[in-house]
């Protein structure tokens, strides 16, 4: 099972159960790492636990903050958060504030540490991204809400199987242009729309011709962007025509995916050569999409 949905699965069920609705948001976090955590047991196997808590955790507090359907304290909870947090231009400063003032309820845990962060984040157009080692802010990324990702749910292993098979083939493509492509594990969950693409860090070294230093290729953005675009008001959405009247057209996935994938590919081809700004407006003459895609100068 893909972990990211598990951990979205746990998350959901949690705020929609009727036995917790009189418990606060800070509760139901803490009911949530155990559901996940037994959820984990039954589908995957004997979790890291301290790994997986702070998965949850990160991810509840992004769900609570771009909520469809806020519970009245949820609400009331995050309203607050955002105020407060606003008026910091620094985390530091604004997680003193709140350790000074709520020194009552405030520990030093990964559910309040996570919670501080997160408020910060989506107050100053940040994520929160976390590792073992480590917790970050980092640019503000598109969220696929909740019921969107009900609407991926029955396709999930069909989708995923058929990119998959399509990435097999062309990395080989990558491999036949000169490049080398390597994948390296992450710590990271990834997210639900990047259908578990983003559960590794793939890099690539340029043909010795290009004189570039190696890069990573972001897959699983590439995937998000084909499956769920992102629409205009900063939430994904699943793509109506892959999509459409709730049923996955095999062949329009295989052609997106063989269009985003190849632009990549084919805009890096011709920068070995030619830069990057040349590349662009060839890549573009010959039809490729150039336009949505995040490039190297």
């Amino acid at each position: 099972m893909l972990p990211a949905y598990l951990v979205r699965v746990g998350i959901d069920w949690v705020r929609h159960n009727p036995e917790l609705s009189t418990s606060n948001p800070y509760s139901r976090c803490e009911q949530t790492v155990k559901i996940c955590e037994k959820l984990w047991e039954e589908n995957i196997g004997k979790p890291n636990v301290e790994h997986l808590e702070v998965a949850v955790v990160t991810a509840y507090w992004e769900e609570f903050f771009h909520a469809e359907d806020p519970l009245p304290d949820e609400k009331d909870w995050r309203d607050g958060l955002a105020k407060r947090s606003g008026q910091y231009d620094g985390f530091e400063a604004w997680q003193d504030w709140f350790k000074t003032n709520y020194a009552k309820v405030y520990s030093e845990n990964n559910i309040w540490t996570s919670l501080l962060m997160t408020a910060w984040a989506s107050t100053h157009q940040y994520q929160l991204s976390y590792g073992m080692e480590s917790w970050e802010f980092k640019p503000s990324r598109s969220y696929l809400s909740t019921s969107e990702m009900w609407r991926l749910k029955p396709h999930l292993d069909t989708v995923t199987e058929v990119i998959r098979e399509c990435w097999l083939e062309e990395a080989k493509r990558w491999e036949e242009a000169g490049f080398l492509l390597e994948d390296e594990s992450s710590d990271h969950f990834g997210r639900v729309e990047c259908l578990g693409f983003d559960n590794k860090r793939y890099l690539f070294t340029w043909p010795s011709r290009a004189n570039r230093d190696r890069e990573e290729l972001d897959v699983g953005g590439m995937v998000a962007d084909l499956i769920a675009p992102v629409g205009d008001n900063w939430y994904r959405r699943l793509d109506n025509v892959i999509f459409a009247h709730e049923h996955v057209d095999i062949t329009a996935l295989i052609n997106r995916v063989a269009y985003v994938f190849g632009s990549k590919r084919r805009l890096f081809e011709l920068a070995c050569d030619d830069g990057m700004d040349k590349a662009k407006l060839q890549a573009q003459a010959e039809g490729w999409m150039v336009g949505d895609m995040q490039l190297s100068v």
